[in-house]
């Protein structure tokens, strides 16, 4: 049976920092963004209705002062009452614009903080789906960007873009009809140094938008070095390597120094620009329009104020959108990233919905192929059997597969060629849940979940009576442990259970896996951390779990496994030797030299 070729595992690279450059995938990353945003319409017409008023009162009050200059200043005698009436006028309507413009930003914000909010809720329930090669494949401090960082910037870009978008959009149109209307001779000046404006703006922002992409990808870099780090700590005082840390992330953080620097540079300039272009219109339109004045008397002078202010409402929203442009990018190219990992192929997709039941526990691979990477195979031909009940031993050399095997019988990874079966039926004719449900597995390296030590061992079945669970731990021994904690059952849990040793954490986890009563039982290198006192009382426990149970045992220490009914000896992805210990020894072949080799009795 073939299985296709096997993608990912331990040696994969990193692949999901690629930016989007194609205008189609910048089109689509903003639609599923606005298929987020859409689900909030109440919200968005308030938005929009509190900007249009204040776009419209922005737009009155050139009008009202173009009236009390020509109407009642520029005149022989002035209307003082009115003028007072005007201006209070002036001053509601002000006070109106930073009311609707404080409402509109808190709306805004809000909805923003939900958009973000359902799209981490998704990236984070996809995380949930995805197959561990995902995650050989994706640094975790890369995936903590994608899910912080990212997410973060679509949520600025969102509480910015928005708002300020619709506004540039009313004020442009706003202020070419406004000026259109009051003096179409000056309109024309605005209106010719357009095209400069456009051109200085686009060539900033396109120069903006790259380095703001470099800064995002070395983002993700520094934040992936961090991670490493404080994970890694005890190994790197261990070495003494603090300093080469240092310079790791020092090179790393420079390099997000240069991008944020370069982009700074570049968006940097754009209010200076901006500022440039509103002076030389402010000069342009004076000087033509006192010309049109003087000579022609072809315009007033409110009008000339007029013009002046719808002309800066008219330059300012083009830099606003290319403004909001380089946050449109930056959510672009954050969102393309997040929307990648929310579109990654779930390892649940085709996945069977025959539940696998009652499991009398007996596991057969049929010639088995597999590799982490194409072309890297990294078990050959895998044949063995297992009756129901029986324990069987893996042993062989560090890399040699065997942990593998255990992976695809709890299709963690799924086989390039060949079949495992269970009780006589393929394992890919069942639900993975369903599968899992019938499997415990004891790693070597073992994690221990926020929460108390109860919790912990409940994880795999949260049902389960508090006697259960103390059952549970007495047989794994480590009942007496955990009644002499502050809290007994109850103490809680570190960060992965820092505030326990290997060995306690390694108990609690065998505490865990004999709670969920599995049909099948592994155990990789379980008791590695223990002493060797506790060693001894967990193998009368083991004696007792595997009683009647499909049992798979990974061991270094072969004097743990002698008692085993059938021991698979893996060397280069190969079963070179099978049989029990007694048949191995006199065998005289792999095994028995790494027996030999362990316990000192080379003949």
């Amino acid at each position: 049976m073939n299985r296709g070729p096997g993608r990912g595992g331990p040696r994969g690279r990193f692949a999901y920092f690629e930016m989007p450059k194609e205008k189609h995938i910048q089109k689509k990353v903003i639609k599923r963004i606005w298929s987020y945003l859409k689900h909030y319409p109440s919200s968005i017409f308030f938005i929009t209705f509190a900007i249009l008023l204040y776009a419209l009162f922005s737009l009155s009050l050139p009008h009202i002062i173009r009236i009390v200059i020509d109407d009642y200043i520029n005149v022989e005698s002035v209307n003082f009452i009115a003028i007072v009436l005007i201006i209070g006028s002036v001053i509601i309507i002000t006070v109106a614009m930073s009311i609707g413009s404080w409402f509109q930003r808190v709306l805004m914000a809000t909805v923003a903080t939900k958009v973000a909010k359902d799209i981490r809720r998704d990236a984070f329930i996809q995380l949930q789906q995805l197959p561990i090669k995902y995650y050989d494949k994706n640094s975790h401090g890369k995936i903590m960007s994608i899910l912080t960082n990212d997410i973060e910037t679509i949520f600025n870009a969102l509480a910015q873009i928005v708002p300020q978008f619709i506004s540039a959009i009313i004020l442009i149109i706003g202020a070419i009809i406004s000026m259109l209307y009051t003096s179409w001779q000056l309109t024309l000046v605005v209106i010719l140094l357009l095209p400069i404006a456009l051109f200085l703006i686009i060539f900033i922002t396109s120069k903006a938008f790259k380095y703001f992409r470099n800064q995002q990808i070395q983002l993700g870099e520094v934040n992936g070095i961090v991670q490493e780090n404080i994970m890694g700590l005890k190994v790197v005082k261990l070495y003494n390597q603090e300093k080469a840390m240092i310079e790791k992330f020092n090179q790393s953080n420079t390099e997000l120094e240069k991008a944020s620097y370069q982009a700074g540079v570049y968006s940097g300039l754009m209010m200076p620009i901006i500022r440039l272009l509103d002076n030389i219109l402010y000069s342009l339109v004076i000087t033509v329009g006192g010309i049109l004045k003087i000579v022609y008397q072809a315009v007033t002078v409110g009008q000339i104020q007029a013009i002046t202010n719808f002309a800066r409402m008219f330059v300012r929203p083009i830099s606003n959108i290319a403004q909001i442009y380089n946050l449109l990018q930056a959510a672009i190219a954050g969102g393309y990233r997040v929307f990648n990992l929310i579109d990654e192929k779930s390892e649940y997709i085709n996945d069977s919905d025959l539940e696998l039941e009652s499991v009398s526990g007996q596991v057969e691979f049929s010639h088995v192929y597999f590799g982490y990477e194409p072309n890297q195979t990294v078990l050959k031909d895998i044949n063995f059997k297992v009756d129901s009940g029986n324990t069987i031993a893996i042993v062989g050399p560090t890399g040699s597969g065997k942990t593998t095997i255990i992976n695809l019988l709890a299709r963690y990874y799924d086989i390039e060629q060949g079949n495992i079966l269970i009780d006589g039926k393929s394992i890919y004719d069942y639900s993975k849940k369903s599968l899992r449900l019938k499997i415990g597995i004891v790693l070597q390296s073992t994690y221990l979940f926020n929460g108390s030590v109860l919790d912990n061992i409940k994880y795999g079945k949260p049902d389960a009576t508090f006697k259960e669970v103390v059952e549970a731990a007495k047989l794994a021994q480590v009942h007496e442990i955990i009644e002499r904690l502050p809290h007994k059952y109850n103490t809680r849990v570190q960060e992965g259970g820092i505030n326990f040793s290997h060995g306690e954490r390694q108990l609690i986890s065998i505490a865990r896996t004999i709670l969920s009563n599995p049909a099948i039982l592994v155990l990789d290198e379980a008791t590695s951390s223990v002493d060797t006192r506790t060693e001894a009382k967990i193998q009368k426990s083991i004696g007792l779990l595997v009683k009647n149970r499909t049992s798979f045992i990974i061991a270094h220490r072969l004097k743990t496994i002698k008692n085993a009914d059938h021991i698979l000896v893996i060397l280069d992805g190969r079963i070179v030797e099978a049989g029990n210990h007694q048949e191995l020894m006199e065998r005289q072949g792999v095994y028995a030299e790494m027996y030999n080799l362990q316990f000192g009795e080379i003949q």
